[in-house]
């Protein structure tokens, strides 16, 4: 029998995804670094002491807010197709990535800027978010080699490849930098990223 859910369960995380919100809104409208938890806790319409009954700072906040925006859809695609084919992950991966830069690009495009121009920030959003979850397509590129899937070349150096692949590709995309990427549709950019990576560039 399912129990029901707890009605203070519930409402505490409710509370914390309206404070998420009004970090979210006031990254994007002022930046990490000039944003006080006073304009979060205005925006979110809670009091100040309320966002330090679920966050520990601001960083601990910002963590938590690009963790959802970011991550969530990661972890569950990954826990969705444990061991699906290269060729049915690869193309849902890369349209997920590109369903979040589209959906909150106006907020990850500045916060961004400022993680790049602060290496204590970056650091910390690297080992909180980034690596654990680059860990996630390791352990399965991992676990395709030793199933005789994928050829056995690093999945550490795979992984970053196709992440740097995806994001750069998106960027030209997303901001118009080349006409030819705007004759592309995303499912045509995807398919040829994809064959890049399963297939290779010599001619078989």
């Amino acid at each position: 029998m399912d129990t029901l859910p707890d009605p203070k369960e519930q409402l505490a995380e409710a509370r914390r995804q309206q404070i998420l919100l009004g970090a979210a809104r006031v990254f994007a409208e002022k930046g990490f670094h000039k944003a006080t938890t006073r304009d979060i806790a205005r925006a979110a319409g809670v009091s100040e002491g309320t966002i330090y009954n679920y966050f520990e700072n601001k960083r601990d906040l910002l963590t938590a807010m690009v963790d959802q925006v970011a991550m969530d859809s990661l972890r569950q695609l990954f826990e969705a197709h444990p061991d699906d084919d290269l060729r049915q992950l690869l193309p849902a991966l890369m349209h997920d990535r590109a369903r979040l830069a589209m959906e909150h690009g106006l907020l990850l495009v500045p916060l961004l800027a400022e993680v790049f121009a602060d290496e204590d920030l970056r650091q910390h959003l690297y080992r909180q978010i980034v690596l654990p979850n680059a860990r996630r397509l390791e352990e399965y590129l991992q676990h395709q080699i030793e199933a005789g899937r994928v050829r056995p070349i690093d999945p550490v150096i795979v992984t970053r490849a196709l992440i740097g692949a995806l994001v750069s590709n998106m960027l030209i995309k997303l901001s118009h930098l080349d006409e030819r990427y705007d004759r592309l549709s995303l499912d045509d950019l995807f398919q040829q990223l994809s064959t890049i990576f399963l297939d290779g560039l010599l001619a078989s």
